[in-house]
């Protein structure tokens, strides 16, 4: 015989024992996920990648300031030359051309070179100023970043939770449909209850398997969600041990009225932003200034008859120096041009910055009243509840009293099971709200942990405040 799909849905859902849960099962709270997601997910890899090339950037942007020293090696082979003949003679001018690279077939050149740049109208300290500047953005953006996984996780847990807690609802609800079942089974053997309501009472608990089917799927779906985001492969077992609903009937509620502004990364980087267009238009500007470098060349030359020099002594050594300033004249309205698009991108980045902050602004205004409609939702939910079962609880005495039907029954069954849905509903929307709200601001808000019968009161003596 088929077990009943509401036993294998509560065997599925219930804690397994340490020595009977499988070695590679992960075990994971809701503050352990959101770490897993900072730590291994592909999201945070990408911003770690882009602070690595801001880096980079700043690096690059000091090589500017710093000297430019190169190194060569050179080998020449002249396969023929005007000079050959020279090289050949035997007379003093045949000796006197042939170690030089006019007549030598061979030619070793070992140079030595350093560049340090003067002065350049303060180009390269913007450049340093503006890289560091996009550093601070990418650092910034990271953090934004964070924030961003972490809402979408506990998003995703908590859906999870919600769905599991569905599972057990439907899974409860068939198992109360089958008991019903059963106890119109012995009512109709004793001959005090009609075919009808027999018949009635196995239709309603057919009914309800569809529907824990259905919250397994969706429970499978939403668990599948959170795998995804926490970069695990879709084969891994997982099981939540944050509960959505505490055991004590308790919520964290905000402690303070006054959270203060929002104190997020995105403005931080949008201001950051500007500072890094403005150092870039100074950059442009300094294309009009001179620049002003200094060179000093080191070289050893050799010009062997042979392929390698034969030893030092055939080395010439040569040493230069050079100061160079360059400046320009006419570029074709080059540099103007590069102004202009330079002007643009800091208009630009103001006029993000100021959007940013009336963005943040109206998230965080939403997010407080989300959460204070979803705390009311939940208040009310709660009280609901608990009249859906009373309700039930009577109509099944009424029933066994022969002063009620089975249709009675049923409904008020539904009546509850709809009633906990609701709730379970309003929980999860709570938490949602609360992260919403955190993530908002850019920072955890203070909570204390209140029952949901305190946040109730506490809610009807505000409302009946004129």
């Amino acid at each position: 015989m088929r077990p009943p799909i509401w036993l294998i849905a509560l065997a599925v859902l219930a804690a397994p024992a340490a020595a009977q849960a499988p070695a590679d099962t992960l075990r994971l709270t809701l503050d352990q996920a959101v770490q897993r997601a900072l730590d291994q997910g592909s999201d945070m890899q990408l911003a770690r990648a882009a602070v690595l090339e801001a880096n980079g950037q700043v690096r690059e942007a000091l090589s500017g300031a710093l000297p430019q020293i190169t190194g060569s090696v050179v080998y020449t082979r002249q396969f023929a030359s005007i000079y050959q003949g020279l090289s050949s003679d035997t007379s003093q001018l045949g000796k006197l051309f042939q170690n030089t690279p006019f007549a030598a077939p061979n030619s070793w050149n070992v140079q030595l070179q350093a560049t340090q740049l003067i002065w350049s109208g303060g180009k390269v300290g913007a450049g340093l100023a503006a890289a560091k500047s996009f550093r601070q953005v990418a650092t910034l953006q990271q953090s934004e970043t964070a924030a961003d996984v972490a809402l979408q996780v506990k998003q995703a847990y908590w859906n999870a939770t919600l769905q599991q807690r569905l599972l057990e609802i439907a899974a409860q609800n068939l198992d109360q449909a089958r008991q019903h079942l059963r106890e119109v089974e012995l009512y109709r053997h004793a001959g005090t209850r009609a075919e009808y309501d027999l018949l009635r009472a196995q239709v309603d608990a057919a009914n309800q398997e569809p529907g824990v089917v259905q919250a397994r799927n969706s429970y499978d779906v939403a668990v599948l969600d959170l795998k995804r985001l926490l970069n695990l492969p879709a084969s891994q077992e997982l099981v939540l041990q944050t509960m959505l609903q505490s055991p004590d009937a308790t919520i964290p509620v905000i402690a303070d009225d006054s959270l203060g502004g929002p104190d997020r990364p995105s403005l931080a980087a949008a201001e950051a932003t500007v500072r890094e267009q403005q150092q870039l238009e100074r950059v442009a500007r300094a294309d009009r200034w001179p620049t002003l470098s200094a060179t000093t060349t080191y070289n050893e030359q050799a010009f062997p008859q042979d392929v390698f020099p034969g030893g030092g002594d055939q080395f010439h050594r040569g040493w230069t120096g050079e100061v160079k300033l360059s400046f320009p004249i006419f570029l074709g309205f080059k540099t103007s041009g590069t102004i202009e698009q330079a002007q643009a991108r800091v208009m630009r980045a103001r006029a993000q910055r100021d959007q940013t902050q009336r963005q943040i602004e109206m998230e965080v205004t939403q997010a407080k009243g989300e959460v204070e409609r979803a705390q009311s939702s939940l208040s009310a939910r709660r009280k609901t509840v608990q009249q859906a079962q009373r309700a039930q609880y009577l109509a099944g005495v009424r029933y066994t009293n022969g002063m009620a039907t089975q249709l009675d029954v049923t409904d008020a069954r539904v009546a509850a099971q709809q009633a906990e849905v609701n709730e379970v509903q309003a929980t999860r929307d709570y938490y949602v709200a609360l992260a919403q709200l955190e993530r908002a601001l850019g920072r955890p808000v203070p909570v204390v942990q209140r029952s949901i019968e305190q946040v109730a009161n506490a809610s009807t003596g505000k409302d009946a405040q004129p």
